[in-house]
């Protein structure tokens, strides 16, 4: 592309002032030539940031205007859906608009919301929270998505401000820390002392 580039801009030389063959001259436009080519091809590279999907390095802007923090080691396309989700999201307040949220990432999700226990409403399988688990809402989402650092960081971001968010991964993680909350504990009280005392 620079021979191109150094061929027209020997053309716009006056023709009998300049040789455009001249050793100097040719070095200048040699590196003019260069320069602009260099120049040419950043230039591709930002008409290309206008939208996410082709921002390539640029995608960090896009990350800036959105307040968007990307989880370290973070796939590019795992960024770029972040901030395609960020550009559509205009803000709600409802369990709908956080289950649609969650289904911009491409997850199925369900919210469960800890309610007062009134008389005449409850049921023996309600739960009875007070105090500030009234405030605390949890969004859950399959396994697979476990820490998806994006969705959580745009929960904190959109949720109500006088609530508490947390994102519920499945039974199947509670099953996994509770085993091993148990095996810790069997081998912390039972395990240990019977291997030190003989």
């Amino acid at each position: 592309m620079s021979d191109v580039l150094i061929e027209q801009l020997q053309t716009l030389l006056p023709p009998v002032s300049y040789n455009p063959e001249g050793e100097f001259l040719l070095a200048q436009l040699t590196a003019e030539g260069t320069a602009l080519g260099d120049a040419l091809v950043n230039l591709e590279a930002v008409e290309n940031a206008i939208f996410p999907n082709s921002a390539g390095d640029y995608i960090a802007d896009w990350e800036r205007v959105f307040d968007l923090v990307p989880s370290p080691g973070a796939s590019q396309e795992s960024r770029v859906i972040a901030v395609v989700v960020a550009m559509g999201d205009l803000g709600g307040q409802s369990t709908p608009y956080f289950i649609a949220l969650a289904k911009r990432f491409g997850l199925v999700a369900s919210v469960d919301v800890n309610r007062a226990a009134l008389t005449g409403l409850a049921t023996v399988n309600s739960p009875v929270t007070d105090g500030d688990a009234l405030y605390e809402w949890t969004l859950n989402v399959p396994l697979d998505a476990f820490s998806n650092s994006a969705l959580e960081m745009l929960l904190q971001i959109r949720k109500p401000a006088n609530t508490e968010v947390s994102v519920g991964y499945g039974k199947a993680v509670a099953s996994r820390a509770a085993a091993s909350a148990d095996r810790l504990f069997n081998s912390v009280n039972y395990i240990i002392p019977e291997a030190t005392n003989g």
